[in-house]
């Protein structure tokens, strides 16, 4: 994903990557989510924009596991998240 516009275009998926998001942070699964969020917030980011950062990582892996028929790669996953700044 580009950047944000392409979710904002779409509000159904919109809210939908939010709820993903929302959900990883509530259930602590993974704890990592939590923990880019709060790190995210930290450097000056809004929660929203925080929550927005996470949910590329979230849509690029649902691309992976949709378009490339891969199974979804949760060390990729943290690792995407670990990069995000």
């Amino acid at each position: 994903m580009k950047d944000d516009e392409e979710v904002d275009s779409n509000p159904i998926l919109h809210e939908v990557i939010h709820e993903v998001v929302e959900n990883q942070i509530r259930d602590g699964n993974p704890k990592e989510t939590k923990e880019t969020l709060e790190r995210l917030m930290d450097q000056g980011y809004s929660r929203h924009e925080a929550i927005h950062k996470i949910g590329t990582v979230v849509v690029e892996e649902i691309y992976n596991v949709l378009n490339r028929k891969e199974k979804f790669n949760e060390e990729r996953y943290l690792k995407k998240l670990l990069a995000l700044r």
